[in-house]
């Protein structure tokens, strides 16, 4: 898969080698505000992050809060800010009750 960050128009704005959470949770926000500099009207989608693949299967329908990517060693960034990175298991546990 490719390690390209893409906007919610497809362009290309960013990049994460799916690696460590913290890498990604800096690169969002380095877009985010190269995105606001520009006044662009271009979004990021959690769900159209790279290395999605790495996110465990029964996690993809999760619904609770957004999960942007999780790196190798089983962090997640979530998050509407993609600001917090929670171990998977805590995200699984919090998944157990019904919100998704």
């Amino acid at each position: 898969m490719s390690n390209e960050i893409k906007t919610s128009n497809g362009r290309t704005v960013g990049q994460w080698s799916g690696e460590r959470a913290e890498d990604l949770v800096q690169e969002l926000e380095r877009i985010r505000g190269e995105l606001q500099s520009q006044n662009a009207a271009e979004r990021l989608v959690a769900k159209q992050m790279p290395h999605r693949e790495q996110l465990p299967e029964d996690l993809h329908s999760f619904k609770a809060y957004h999960i942007w990517g999780c790196d190798r060693a089983g962090n997640c960034v979530v998050g509407t800010h993609a600001n917090r990175i929670e171990p998977v298991d805590k995200v699984r546990t919090f998944s157990l009750i019904d919100h998704h």
